[in-house]
């Protein structure tokens, strides 16, 4: 199964996932969310990145420490490896806090809860 298809399983089942986060720049490392979105963002300049909302809760982050967890995070699909979906783990809630299904960015959505 590819990384689009797990991604997608794994909101249409609201599993959370394991990954590794290989971007140039950022901590390399596993990194554990539950994928509320995975969309087409277009730029400005008209170039287009699938990428994905994450609810992270463990793991290596840039921008946030452990006791900031949970938090709201964007992804590039294409920088994202070793996807495991945690099927042992119970399905999330959606996290209202930060994530409205009516953003103008979803206009071009793949999959969300």
């Amino acid at each position: 199964m590819n990384t689009l298809n797990k991604l997608i399983e794994a909101v249409e089942s609201k599993t959370p996932i394991a990954f590794t986060y290989n971007k140039p720049g950022k901590i390399i490392g596993k990194r554990i969310g539950n994928v509320h979105a995975i969309f087409i963002l277009e730029l400005k300049n008209g170039s287009k990145s699938t990428k994905i909302h994450i609810v992270q809760t463990e793991g290596v982050s840039d921008s946030a420490s452990e006791e900031n967890f949970p938090n709201f995070r964007m992804f590039d699909i294409k920088d994202i490896d070793d996807i495991i979906i945690l099927s042992d783990r119970p399905q999330f809630e959606i996290f209202e806090e930060s994530y409205n299904p009516e953003w103008k960015g979803y206009s071009n959505t793949i999959a969300k809860v």
